[in-house]
C-alpha cells in the first residue's frame, strides 16, 4: 500500500491545480488496462492529504448512490431508518452484519437483485464469530482486489519469490483470493495450514529462492518453532492476517523470518485493505513505550492497536460511536456494496500529519523512525470486542496474553495456544482463567510461572493491574496449563483464525 515519497506541494504546481471533479472523472472507477496509471496518480505525492480525503469522501458518497438505485435490500434498509432523502453522509444507517446481512435474502443484497450472469464468486466467511456466512463477489471487483494485491506485494516485498500459501483453502475468502492474485506476478503453492507440508516444500524446493509465506500468526508461529527446517538458510518473509499480533510474536518469528509483515482486512469487506509497513510497525513499537502518545491517539492506555496505513479512495474508514470503525467500499462495481459498515472492530483513523503534530505537542521523539514513505492515512486497530474479555471493569485482549506468554522465557517456545476464559465459580463470584495448551513434551509447571504471568500482564494493561490489587487472594485470576491433546483447545479448527474467548 505504501508508495512514491514525500514532496513538497509546490511541486508541478499545474497538476495539483486540476479542478477536484477532473481527478474524480480520472480516479472514479477501475479501469483495468491503464491500472499502473491509477496507481501513480493515486500514490503520487502530488494527491496531497486533503485533496485525497475529498476524493475518497466523493468516491464513498458516489457508491453509497448506486447503492441507494440499484440494491433493493438497500433501499429497503434506508427507507427502514427513515433515511432515504438522507441529506449528509453521516446521517445514513450503520449496517452490519445482524441489521442488515442477516435481515435479507442474499440475492436482495446484490445489484439488481438478481445473481450476475457469470464471473461471480461465492466465498464463506470462517464463522468464527458464529454461524458461517456468504459473500458474493463480481469479476470487476475481484480483478481491481487482485490488482492491488499485488501492487501492494510489490511495493513491500518486490523482486521474484515462490509464495507458500498457507491461509485456509476452500470456500473462505483469503486464501484463494490471495493464490488467484498472486499466481500472475509469482510461483504460488497453496499448501493450506499444514506445517508438514510446508516443511516438506521447503526441503524439496531449498533455500535458493527467496519465499513470501503467509497465514495466520498462531500458525506461523507453529512454523517458527518447528526444528525440522534450517531457518538460517532460508530467506524467507511473512506475511499474517486474519487476527492482531503482539511485538512480542513479531520479535519471536523475526528468528525464522527476515521479515515479518501484517496485512489487514474482512470477509465482510475485502482482503488487503491496510498494510503495514516500515514506518507504521515503528511507530507502533515506539507507541508500547509512550503510553501518553497512545492516549493522545486513540484516547485509551490499555491496548496496543496494530498500525496499518490504507487508501482511502478503495476504504473510506469513519470514526463511529464507541471506537467501532465504518467502512465504505468505494468501487460502484461491488456487486455487493457496503456502505458504513459496521465491522464491530474497534479503532481509529488519523491522518499522518495529526500523529507527528500529537508527537510534537507531547516532545514525543520520533525523528530516528524509518521516513513514511507516502502520507495515505493510518489506520489504528485493536480488534473485535468478541476477542476481548471484560473483568472487575477492565478489557484484556489476545494481543495481551501473547505478549506476556512470549515474555516469560520458555513458556512463549512452549505454548501451542491459549484462550480466555470469564465465568462464575460456585460461590458466583466473577474469576479470569488464562488457558494454555503446552507443546507436545512441554511439562512447564503452571504454579512456577503463574506469578510472573500475571505481573507482566499488569504492565501491559494499566486497568488489569488496578482491579488485579484490589481483589483478595481467593479471587486471583488463573494460569492452567494443559497438555498437548488433552486440552480444552485441542480440537480447534486450523482453517479458520482461533477462538480466544471460552465460555
Amino acid at each position: 500500500m505504501s508508495g512514491g515519497t514525500l514532496v513538497g506541494p509546490g511541486h508541478l504546481r499545474p497538476w495539483c491545480d486540476r479542478p477536484l471533479g477532473w481527478l474524480v472523472s480520472q480516479l472514479g472507477g477501475i479501469a483495468l488496462s491503464s491500472f499502473p496509471a491509477y496507481v501513480a496518480m493515486l500514490h503520487s505525492p502530488l494527491l496531497g492529504p486533503r485533496r485525497r480525503a475529498k476524493l475518497a469522501r466523493l468516491r464513498a458518497r458516489a457508491a453509497y448512490a448506486h447503492a441507494r438505485r440499484t440494491v433493493p435490500a438497500y433501499r429497503d434498509f434506508l427507507r427502514t431508518h427513515g433515511a432515504f432523502d438522507a441529506r449528509r453522509f453521516e446521517q445514513l444507517p450503520v449496517m452490519s452484519k445482524q441489521n442488515y446481512i442477516r435481515e435479507y435474502p442474499l440475492r436482495a443484497t446484490l445489484q439488481g437483485g438478481r445473481w450476475p450472469r457469470s464471473g461471480a464468486v461465492i466465498d464463506e466467511s470462517s464463522g468464527s464469530s458464529g454461524a458461517p456466512t456468504q459473500w458474493v463477489r463480481g469479476s470487476v471487483e475481484r480483478a481491481a482486489t487482485q490488482r492491488l494485491i499485488q501492487y501492494s506485494s510489490r511495493a513491500t516485498v518486490g523482486g521474484e519469490y515462490i509464495l507458500l500459501n498457507a491461509f485456509a483453502l476452500g470456500p473462505w475468502a483469503t486464501g484463494m483470493n490471495v493464490s488467484m492474485a498472486m499466481v500472475e506476478t509469482s510461483v504460488v503453492k497453496s499448501v493450506g495450514p499444514d506445517i508438514d507440508k510446508l516443511v516438506h516444500s521447503l526441503d524439496v524446493l531449498g533455500p535458493e529462492h527467496r519465499y513470501v509465506i503467509c497465514g495466520y500468526p498462531p500458525f506461523l508461529k507453529l512454523l517458527a518453532d518447528d526444528p525440522r527446517v534450517d531457518w538460517d538458510r532460508y530467506s524467507i518473509t511473512a506475511v499474517v492476517g486474519g487476527e492482531g499480533m503482539s511485538e512480542e510474536l513479531r520479535g519471536h518469528l523475526g528468528a525464522a523470518f527476515s521479515r515479518v509483515i501484517s496485512s489487514f482486512g474482512a470477509s465482510d469487506l475485502e482482503i488487503n485493505l491496510a498494510l503495514e509497513s516500515d514506518w507504521s510497525v515503528a511507530l507502533r513499537q515506539r507507541l508500547a513505550d509512550e503510553p501518553a502518545l497512545l492516549e493522545r491517539l486513540i484516547g485509551r492506555r490499555d491496548v496496543l492497536p496494530m498500525v496499518f496505513q490504507y487508501d482511502p479512495t478503495q476504504v473510506f474508514i469513519e470514526n463511529g460511536e464507541d471506537d467501532h470503525l465504518l467502512f465504505t467500499l468505494c468501487r460502484r462495481e461491488n456487486v455487493s456494496p457496503r456502505i458504513r459498515y459496521d465491522l464491530e472492530d474497534c479503532g481509529r483513523v488519523q491522518s499522518v500529519r495529526d500523529v507527528y503534530r500529537a508527537c510534537h505537542e507531547l516532545g514525543v521523539d520520533i525523528s530516528h523512525l524509518p521516513r513514511p514513505r507516502t502520507e495515505l492515512p493510518v489506520l489504528l486497530h485493536w480488534g473485535r470486542e468478541q476477542h476481548a474479555v471484560s473483568f472487575f471493569g477492565c478489557n484484556v485482549v489476545p494481543e495481551q496474553i501473547q505478549a506476556a506468554l512470549m515474555r516469560i522465557g520458555g513458556l512463549g517456545d512452549q505454548a501451542k495456544e491459549f484462550a480466555l476464559r470469564v465465568y462464575d465459580d460456585d460461590r458466583g463470584d466473577k474469576r479470569l482463567e488464562v488457558v494454555v495448551e503446552l507443546m507436545a513434551g512441554a511439562e512447564t509447571e503452571g504454579a512456577e510461572v503463574e506469578g510472573r504471568f500475571f505481573d507482566i500482564l499488569a504492565d501491559l494493561n494499566q486497568d488489569f493491574r488496578t482491579a488485579r490489587s484490589m481483589l483478595p487472594a481467593a479471587l486471583a485470576p488463573r494460569l492452567t496449563l494443559e497438555p498437548c491433546g488433552e486440552s480444552r483447545l485441542s480440537h480447534q479448527d486450523a482453517r479458520i483464525k482461533k477462538r480466544y474467548v471460552l465460555q
